[in-house]
């Protein structure tokens, strides 16, 4: 059975970090030096990937206008000058690099412009501008290695041997004058290279391609001769054949600028940059839809100046191409530019109106936002069809046809839950029902657990509340309704196990009321999973009660605004249970505190298991720290002493770097649970330290522009092929953190108060006047919620912020409206609601029959 991370953490002995201070009294101390907490700034880089120098993002914005297309041409207006474009000419710095005479039944005609660090591909008919779709490929000799930037000494690299210890790169940045941003987590190490995913929703990973950082696909051609002469015929997509000069462009470690079209789409646009003869080349490959399809490649690739007699043409494809006279030099690999743009349009139109039309998002930091989608977008097109993944494209984990990890409960949960918080809710359904039909057994486990590993229980109750949240969001009674005997099917088997543990262990047995089970599933085995295979988990236990608590009150919804007394009675029965398991999980958990050694009881360290009593503080195993207290934290117990309890243990045994939990000697961090630590970090009152982990996991466990992410990333520096290939495959988790993490930062729902959370975790810099927070028709299970935050610059260098707030129908619950004003001063006045610290708390019974509302706030 493949083992991902099975051993012991190291013990470490470190004061337990308190909460973070700011004052002269208590400097901090970096190489010697006394650095005052909260007058210190970091060391910063630039976001290439979404940096505008001044004018540039005006410039893509004004497009030419179209007057005549036709006889191979096209007649385009740009301000006062007008001409007619061949293809490859320009107008205003805006090339003219295809016309579609018959896009649907419309000529068009297309045009590319770039700037430093950016592009704009734009689609133009006479009668306007069709689609804009941007690219963070910009001039070519800006790529470079991601710089680091420490003027203080700190530095992230890599030990032969990690040594537990404090997280002194997370309490650099936390003690800093700046809330955590890609500019200063980013500047302290090297990135994570990844690969760049092209593939569509159909064909997936059959035909899907992972290209390389020189734009090299993984995957070898279909002749039969690919496989014994790599060399000759090997890999299906080379650049190297479509450039105008072999060793000008060769590939030098770290000058590639890893992309997706659009920012998010499931095509590649890889930059490569050879910085000895100064030229360097751009690949961008796109699959369209359709079982079959074949992918179109285009390669733009710039001519050494007064060369051109000189090249040294590749020795296959090409060779006797004529040279053009321009700057660049264009081929397309399996198709036309009229075949490549037509594909692109039909992607970007796919995908574009796929998140616009549910969740529009605005914020400053644009680059976290094409994160975000860019999850959903390539776990969408890993999956084949409806059946589910865990890997991403091909890798370690393909299993075709599906079984094994392809069933991972955990990915599908994960990849539903997300849909779910992007207002996806209906896009999901057909996945999440597809999953329930086919992969639960008659008896209600998993047929996951029947195969080669046995997962955790608590999968159960987290179905069942994504289950809840599907009708919260969407009020599909139909929906609700299918799914409805498979659940009672996964109910009646935890609850089975909830009853052996209540007749066997008397209720002075801190057992009792407990669910048997594996904690996790490398350490669960269908031929060993018995009562007393495994200890007792709590996170077991607590997400079973938090999905029978989560499904009693949405069949209690259901029921009453559906008019049917059977559904609510079924939510009183099963709220009956949910209450009675609260109550001996509870009593177990006062057993197993009162009986921790004197060790534990001063840290303050919360158990795993009833029998978890008897352990030095620095010690923490990989399982525990990756796996166990991350389900804890999902599950919202409720209790934020236990929850606390857990992270202590972390900081104590010295295992978290820049905020992501870490595995014992060796210098990795398992990200694929970090929902965990986000979950529990959101529902602090210092939003810093959530800001920490996700930039970190965004910089340094996943390509910052292709966004590959592996289940487990070495950390800093890492790349697919470094080490286990288990550990280096990019997977579904990884990959919805910022999903799952944005929103969160945006909308937070507390699960037992009637409260939510707008901008809960907004760095302070998005606050800054002339900077806006635009979102639409977010879900929540009170309504939607639209809402925008606009800071504008006041006399005398202050800042006031406008917020404006619609809601789809009266809003049942508590909103609070955070703000975090960039002068750390306090908030000091809001036209209506309570005024807190950071907060603005609009009370449910301010809101009463309202739909829209507007808040000045200074």
């Amino acid at each position: 059975m493949m083992k991902r991370r099975s051993f012991l953490k190291r013990a470490a002995t470190l004061p337990l970090v308190a909460q973070t201070l700011r004052a002269e009294d208590n400097p901090v101390q970096v190489n010697g030096k006394k650095l005052i907490r909260g007058r210190y700034k970091p060391g910063r880089i630039q976001n290439d990937y979404s940096m505008f120098l001044p004018g540039e993002r005006e410039a893509l914005q004004k497009s030419p206008r179209i007057v005549e297309i036709g006889g191979g041409g096209v007649r385009a207006r740009l301000g006062t000058e007008e001409k007619i474009l061949g293809l490859s000419e320009s107008i205003g710095g805006w090339r003219l690099v295809a016309i579609l005479p018959w896009l649907n039944g419309v000529a068009t005609a297309v045009f590319e412009k770039h700037v430093t660090y950016q592009g704009m591909i734009v689609y133009l008919t006479k009668e306007g501008e069709i689609a804009r779709i941007p690219k963070r490929i910009g001039d070519l000799s800006s790529i470079r290695p991601r710089p680091t930037n420490t003027p203080h000494g700190i530095k992230f690299e890599r030990p032969a041997k990690y040594i537990p210890g404090p997280d002194v790169l997370g309490e650099y940045i936390l003690n800093s004058d700046e809330d955590p941003c890609y500019e200063n987590v980013a500047a302290l190490g090297p990135e994570f290279i990844g690969w760049t995913l092209v593939a569509n929703e159909e064909t997936a990973p059959k035909r899907s391609l992972w290209l390389e950082a020189d734009g090299t696909s993984r995957q070898f051609g279909t002749n039969p001769e690919s496989l014994w002469a790599p060399d000759l015929t090997g890999r299906l997509f080379d650049p190297r054949r479509f450039l105008p000069s072999e060793y000008l462009y060769d590939y030098v470690d770290g000058y590639s600028k890893r992309t997706l079209l659009g920012g998010y789409l499931p095509a590649a646009d890889i930059g490569v940059w050879n910085p000895k003869f100064r030229v360097g080349y751009e690949v961008m490959v796109v699959l369209p839809p359709g079982d079959d399809a074949r992918p179109v490649g285009r390669v733009r690739a710039m001519l050494p100046p007064g060369s051109k007699r000189g090249l040294i043409p590749p020795g296959d494809t090409n060779a006797t191409e004529a040279v053009p006279s321009s700057e660049f030099v264009e081929r397309y690999w399996n198709g036309s530019a009229e075949d490549f743009f037509t594909a692109l349009i039909g992607v970007w139109n796919k995908w574009h109106y796929f998140f616009e039309d549910r969740m529009r998002v605005q914020i400053p930091d644009e680059w976290l936002h094409d994160a975000a989608r860019a999850g959903i977008v390539l776990c969408r097109c890993s999956y084949h069809n409806l059946n589910p993944t865990y890997q991403i494209g091909e890798g370690a984990y393909t299993k075709i046809p599906v079984r094994s990890h392809a069933l991972f409960p955990v990915a599908h949960y994960e990849f539903v839950w997300a849909h779910q918080l992007w207002n996806l809710t209906e896009e999901v359904e057909p996945y999440f029902q597809h999953y329930l039909n086919n992969y639960i057994l008659p008896d209600g486990n998993f047929l996951y657990n029947t195969q080669d590993q046995v997962e955790a229980p608590l999968n159960t109750g987290v179905f069942l509340e994504n289950s809840a949240r599907a009708y919260d969001y969407s009020g599909d009674f139909d929906a609700l309704q299918k799914r409805l005997p498979v659940l009672r099917r996964m109910i009646e088997f935890v609850l089975r196990r909830y009853e052996y543990s209540k007749g066997v262990f008397p209720p002075s047995d801190p057992r009792h009321g407990l669910i048997w089970g594996s904690p996790e599933a490398d350490n669960g085995d269908p031929k060993d999973d018995f009562p007393n295979s495994h200890p007792y988990y709590y996170q077991n236990a607590s997400w079973t009660w938090r999905g029978l608590t989560e499904h009693a009150r949405c069949l209690e919804r259901a029921g009453r605004e559906h008019h049917d007394a059977k559904l609510q009675q079924e939510a009183k029965d099963i709220s009956r249970i949910a209450a009675e398991m609260r109550a001996n999980i509870e009593r177990s958990l006062k057993t197993a505190l009162a009986n921790r050694n004197e060790e534990m009881k001063q840290a303050g360290i919360t158990p795993f298991t009833p029998f978890d009593t008897n352990r030095k503080p620095t010690e923490l195993t990989s399982y525990e720290n990756h796996r166990y207290m991350m389900d804890w934290w999902t599950s919202d117990w409720g209790d934020k002493a236990l929850d606390d309890g857990h992270f202590i243990h972390r900081k104590i045994a010295g295992e978290q770097i820049l905020g992501m939990n870490t595995d014992g000697a060796y210098p990795r961090t398992s990200n694929f649970m970090s929902h965990g630590t986000l979950c529990y970090l959101i529902r602090q009152d210092d939003y810093r330290p959530f800001l920490l982990t996700l930039y970190a996991l965004l910089c340094y466990t996943m390509d910052c522009g292709s966004r590959y992410s592996p289940e487990d990333a070495l950390l800093p520096g890492n790349y697919p092929g470094e080490g286990s290939p288990y550990a280096w495959s990019a997977v579904v988790n990884s990959e919805l953190q910022a999903a799952m993490g944005l929103r969160w930062l945006l909308c937070y729902e507390e699960h037992d108060r009637d409260v939510v959370h707008l901008q809960k975790a907004a760095p302070k810099h998005w606050f800054k006047a002339g900077e806006a927070i635009r979102v639409e028709n977010c879900p929540t299970r009170f309504g939607k919620v639209t809402w925008s935050t606009e800071s504008v610059a006041e006399s005398g260098g202050r800042t006031k912020w406008k917020v404006r707030l619609r809601f789809d129908k009266p809003f049942n619950a508590d909103l609070i409206v955070h703000i975090h004003p960039p002068s750390g001063e306090p908030l000091k006045s809001a036209s209506i609601g309570e005024l807190r610290p950071g907060q603005i708390v609009l009370s449910a019974s301010l809101l009463a029959g309202k739909t829209e509302i507007t808040l000045e706030v200074t």
